[in-house]
C-alpha cells in the first residue's frame, strides 16, 4: 500500500496507509477516526474508553481477528463502524458474546469480507442499527436468524457478493421471515439458483431490491420475484444480469412482469440480460407509476412492442444504451439447470441495424386504416410517452440516416445518440420544443441538411457533435443556415471534426452562446465571426494547426473581454514566434482575454527552435530585438529585388522593342478597320511600299515611279502621296507596310541617318517574321555604293542572309536592273 502522511483536523484524524500495527491513543475531542489500510491485529480492551464523543470509526482493511466485550468500551455515541476486510472468520472465537453491547447508538455497521462459512454474529444488542453490511454463506442454512426480528429500526441489509461473500443457492419462504421491517435489500451476486414463490412475500415494507448478477435465475426466477412483490412498497427493482453472457437471446414475457401492475414501482433496471425483444402487451402490465427504465447492454431489436411504449405515461427517463456490447464473464456460474428463452421471429423486425425504411414501417402507421401503409410523403410520427424527459440511446449500434420525422406529444429535454453511426442528419425533425440537450457525438456524421434543425429546436441549449466528420459540410454553409434556428444555444461542441475553416456567418444566430468548442480540428486560421456573441465566455481552439491569429479576430476577442470574463484556449497549436507574428505575440501581452493553459503553450522561433510561450512578454522582447536588426536588411533586399526586376524588364523590353512596337501598331491598325477578311481573301492595296530618305525623293518620284508604276503597273505606296492626313506617322507607316505586298528599301547613307527610315526598316522586318511567316517581302535596293562597315548590324545581317540589288551606272545594266526589280515585286 502507498504511504500517506497522517492528517488531522479539529474534529477528525486520518491515520491510513502508514502500516500501523496497533491502535494509537486517540484524543478525546476527536469525532471521526480513520485507521483503514494498516496492519492492526486486535483492539485492546479500553483503547477507546476516553472517546465518548467519537461518532465514526473506520478499521477496514486491517488484520483484526478478535473482538472482545470491552473492545468498544466508551463508544456509546458511535454511529458508524466499518470493519470490512478483516479476519473475523473464526466464529465465536472472533466475536465475544457481548462484543457490540456498548454500541447502543450505532446506526451503520459494515462486517463485509470477514466470514468464510455460515456464521451470524450476535448483533441483537444493536437496537439502533439502521443499515447492516454483512456476508452470508448458507451451507444449507437458508435464512437470517431470529435475532434480526429484534432490530426494529433495521432498514437496510446488504448481503451482496460484489463487496463481500454471499452464497444463497435457494431462497425459501422462511429465508427472510425475520426481517419484515427491512426496506432496502441487496442480494446481488449471491449465486442464487432458485427463488421459491413466496420467498419475498414477508417483505411488505421493501422499497429497494437488488437481485442483479445472479445469472442462474434468468427471467423464470424474475417471475417469482415480481409475484412476491405485488402489493409491497417496492419503488426500485434491480434485475441486471440474470442471464449469462453465453446464453441465447431472450424475450421478456408478460408472465415475467404481470404482477408489477399491482405495485408502485418507479425505477426498473434490467441491464445485460441478453434481451432481444419484449412480448406483445407485456409493457401494458408495467405500473403507471414507472419513472425510470434501464435496459442497457441488451441486444434489443425493433419490434411491435415499440407501439406500447407510449402507455408508460409517467416515464421520465429511458436508458437503452450499450446495446450489443457485453463484458466477458471469466468465471461463469454453474447452474443446476439452464432455462433459456429465445425470442420468436414474428415478434422482431428482422434488420439488426435500423434504417429509414424501419422508421417508416414502425411509425408512419395510420390507425384508421386497415393496413400498415408506409407514408413516404409525410414525416414519420414516433410514439413518445407524454412525460418522457431523458432518452439515452448511446452505443446502440444504430446505423442510419435520420429522415424527416415528427415526435408525438412529449416533454423531452435530453437525447443522447452518441457512439452510433448516423451518417447524415436529413430531417427536418418536428415537435421537440422542450429539448434542451442533444448529444450526437462519435457518429461518423458527415452531413447535416440546412433544414434538419427545424424551428421546433428553438429551446435547444446544449449541442454536442464531438468526433464526427462535419469538416465536409460546415465550410460550405456560407449563410449560416444549418444552425439558423438554434437561437437559444448555450454550448456548442464541434471538436474533432476535421474542420479546416468556417465561413464568417456560420454562427450568425448564436447570440446567446456561452461556450464554443472547436478543439482538435485542422484550423490554420480563424475567419468566422464571434463579436455578436455577447455572452460567450469560453472559446476552445486547442489542438488545431493555428500559426497566428489575425488582427480582425483578436479585435473581436478583445471586445468580448471588455464585456465579461472571457477565455480562449490555444494550447497544442503550431504557433509561430517570428517577425510576421510579432503583432500577435504583442497582443498576448496586452489583452484582457484569459489565455487558458498558457503555461503549456509552445511556439516555433525563426530558427525552427521550439520554445515555451508561458511568458509572452519575454518572447515579445526577444522578437523585438531580433526583428529590429533585420529591418534595414529587409529594406535593402526589397530595393535590390525591385531594381533587379526593373533591369530585367528593361533589358527584355529593349531586346524586343521593335517586336513590341510592331505588335502595338499592327493591333492598332487591325482594330481600327471596320471590316476583316480571311487570309485567303485578303487583297493588298499596294504592290509595294517604298521606304526612302527625303534626300532621295527626286530619284523615287521621277525615275522609280515612272519605271514601276507607270510602265509596269505596280501600284506604289509613297509617304508623300499616300499617307492619310491626321494619323500619326508610326500608324501610317505600319498600315502602309501591312497593306503592301512588298516593301522596297532605297538604301543610301541618307537612309541610314533617317530615324523614320530605320523605323520603316524594322517594321517591315517584323511584318515579314510575324505576319508573313518569314516570307521574303523586304527587298533592299542599294542606291549608292556602300561598304559593309557603313551598315548597322541588323542591316548587315539581312544583306548577308538575303539577296539584294544595286542600282547600276551603265545603260545595259540599267535595263537588266529594272527587269529584275519588276519581276521581284510582281
Amino acid at each position: 500500500m502507498p504511504l500517506r502522511k497522517p492528517q488531522k483536523n479539529r474534529r477528525g484524524r486520518l491515520l491510513a496507509y502508514i502500516q500501523l500495527k496497533r491502535i494509537p491513543s486517540v484524543p478525546s475531542n476527536v469525532t471521526k477516526f480513520i485507521l483503514k489500510y494498516n496492519l492492526i491485529g486486535d483492539i485492546p480492551n479500553g483503547v477507546f474508553s476516553n472517546n465518548t464523543i467519537l461518532t465514526e470509526l473506520d478499521l477496514s482493511d486491517n488484520r483484526i481477528h478478535t473482538l472482545t466485550e470491552m473492545s468498544f468500551n466508551g463508544l456509546q455515541n458511535l454511529l458508524k463502524l466499518n470493519l470490512q476486510n478483516n479476519d473475523l472468520s473464526k466464529g465465536n472465537k472472533s466475536f465475544g458474546a457481548k462484543t457490540f453491547s456498548h454500541l447502543k447508538k450505532l446506526k451503520h455497521l459494515n462486517l463485509k469480507n470477514n466470514f468464510v462459512n455460515n456464521y451470524q454474529p450476535d448483533i441483537s444488542k444493536l437496537v439502533s442499527i439502521e443499515s447492516l453490511h454483512i456476508d452470508f454463506i448458507s451451507n444449507g442454512f437458508h435464512f437470517l436468524s431470529k435475532q434480526y426480528s429484534k432490530l426494529r429500526k433495521l432498514a437496510m441489509i446488504d448481503l451482496s457478493g460484489s463487496t463481500g461473500k454471499c452464497s444463497l443457492p435457494v431462497l425459501k419462504n422462511e429465508s427472510f421471515q425475520f426481517i419484515s421491517q427491512v426496506r432496502n435489500l441487496d442480494i446481488s451476486t449471491c449465486k442464487i439458483q432458485q427463488i421459491n414463490q413466496g420467498a419475498l412475500t414477508m417483505l411488505k415494507n421493501i422499497t429497494y431490491l437488488d437481485v442483479s448478477n445472479n445469472t442462474c435465475l434468468k427471467f423464470e426466477g424474475l417471475e417469482n420475484i415480481t409475484s412476491d412483490l405485488q402489493f409491497s412498497n417496492i419503488k426500485i427493482l434491480k434485475a441486471n444480469n440474470l442471464h449469462k453472457i453465453s446464453d441465447l437471446t431472450t424475450v421478456l414475457k408478460t408472465s415475467h412482469i404481470t404482477d408489477l401492475k399491482n405495485t408502485s414501482l418507479q425505477y426498473a433496471f434490467a441491464d445485460g440480460n441478453r434481451l432481444q425483444t419484449i412480448e406483445k402487451t407485456a409493457i401494458s402490465y408495467l405500473p403507471k407509476s414507472l419513472k425510470f427504465v434501464s435496459l442497457r447492454g441488451n441486444p434489443l431489436k425493433f419490434g411491435l412492442y415499440i407501439f406500447e411504449v407510449f402507455l408508460l405515461v409517467n416515464l421520465e427517463t429511458a436508458d437503452v444504451s450499450d446495446l450489443f456490447r457485453h463484458k466477458t464473464d471469466l468465471h461463469p456460474e454453474k447452474c443446476i439447470s439452464d432455462s433459456i428463452y429465445t425470442c420468436k421471429e414474428d415478434s422482431v423486425i428482422a434488420p439488426r441495424y435500423m434504417d429509414p425504411s424501419d422508421v417508416t414501417y414502425l411509425y408512419a402507421h395510420d390507425e384508421s386504416s386497415e393496413r400498415d401503409i408506409p407514408d413516404l410523403f409525410s414525416p414519420a410520427v414516433i410514439p413518445i410517452p407524454n412525460n418522457l424527459k431523458h432518452v439515452n440511446y448511446s452505443s446502440a449500434s444504430l446505423r442510419m440516416d435520420i429522415p424527416k420525422s415528427k415526435l408525438s406529444g412529449n416533454k423531452l429535454e435530453m437525447i443522447d445518440f452518441s457512439n452510433n453511426i448516423l451518417y447524415a442528419l436529413n430531417g427536418p425533425i418536428y415537435n421537440v420544443e422542450s429539448l434542451k440537450i442533444l448529444n450526437v457525438s462519435t457518429n461518423f456524421c458527415s452531413n447535416i441538411s440546412k433544414f434538419f434543425f427545424s424551428s421546433d429546436f428553438k429551446n435547444l441549449e446544449h449541442l454536442n457533435f464531438h468526433n464526427n466528420l462535419l469538416g465536409i459540410v460546415l465550410p460550405d454553409d456560407i449563410d449560416g443556415e444549418i444552425f439558423h434556428n438554434l437561437e437559444s444555444l448555450i454550448e456548442l461542441v464541434l471538436s474533432k471534426n476535421r474542420i479546416p475553416n468556417l465561413p464568417e456567418n456560420i454562427f450568425k444566430s448564436q447570440r446567446n452562446l456561452q461556450k464554443l468548442d472547436l478543439s482538435e480540428n485542422i484550423f490554420t486560421d480563424i475567419t468566422f465571426r464571434v463579436s455578436h456573441m455577447t455572452h460567450l465566455k469560453e472559446l476552445d481552439l486547442n489542438g488545431n494547426r493555428i500559426t497566428i491569429i489575425s488582427d480582425p479576430f483578436t479585435s473581436q476577442l478583445d471586445s468580448l473581454a471588455r464585456q465579461h470574463n472571457f477565455s480562449v484556449d490555444l494550447n497544442d497549436n503550431l504557433l509561430e514566434c517570428n517577425c510576421i507574428s510579432i503583432k500577435f505575440i504583442e497582443w498576448m501581452t496586452t489583452t484582457n482575454v484569459r489565455l487558458k493553459n498558457i503555461k503549456e503553450y509552445k511556439c516555433m522561433l525563426w530558427n525552427r527552435t521550439i520554445v515555451s510561450l508561458h511568458s509572452p512578454k519575454e518572447t515579445y522582447n526577444l522578437l523585438t530585438k531580433h526583428c529590429a536588426s533585420y529591418e534595414n536588411l529587409e529594406l535593402a533586399l526589397v530595393l535590390g529585388v525591385l531594381i533587379f526586376i526593373i533591369l530585367i524588364m528593361g533589358s527584355l523590353i529593349y531586346r524586343y522593342r521593335w517586336k513590341l512596337r510592331y505588335l502595338y501598331y499592327i493591333v492598332k491598325v487591325k482594330y481600327s478597320s471596320l471590316h476583316s477578311e480571311t487570309e485567303e481573301e485578303y487583297s493588298y492595296m499596294y504592290g509595294a511600299f517604298v521606304s526612302y530618305a527625303d534626300e532621295d525623293r527626286i530619284f523615287v518620284h521621277n525615275t522609280l515611279l515612272q519605271k514601276l508604276e507607270v510602265e509596269n503597273g505596280i501600284q506604289l505606296c509613297l509617304h508623300k502621296r499616300n499617307f492619310l492626313p491626321g494619323n500619326d506617322i508610326a500608324t501610317n507607316i505600319t498600315s502602309a507596310i501591312h497593306n503592301s505586298r512588298r516593301t522596297l528599301l532605297i538604301m543610301s547613307h541618307n537612309f541610314l541617318r533617317s530615324y523614320w527610315c530605320m523605323f520603316e526598316y524594322n517594321m517591315a522586318r517584323m511584318e515579314s517574321i510575324y505576319e508573313r511567316r518569314n516570307e521574303n517581302v523586304v527587298f533592299l535596293m542599294f542606291y549608292e555604293q556602300m561598304s559593309p562597315r557603313d551598315l548597322p548590324l541588323n542591316v548587315l545581317e539581312m544583306v548577308q542572309s538575303k539577296s539584294y540589288i544595286e542600282y547600276p551606272n551603265d545603260e545595259y545594266g540599267d535595263t537588266v536592273f529594272w527587269d529584275q526589280l519588276v519581276n521581284a515585286l510582281k
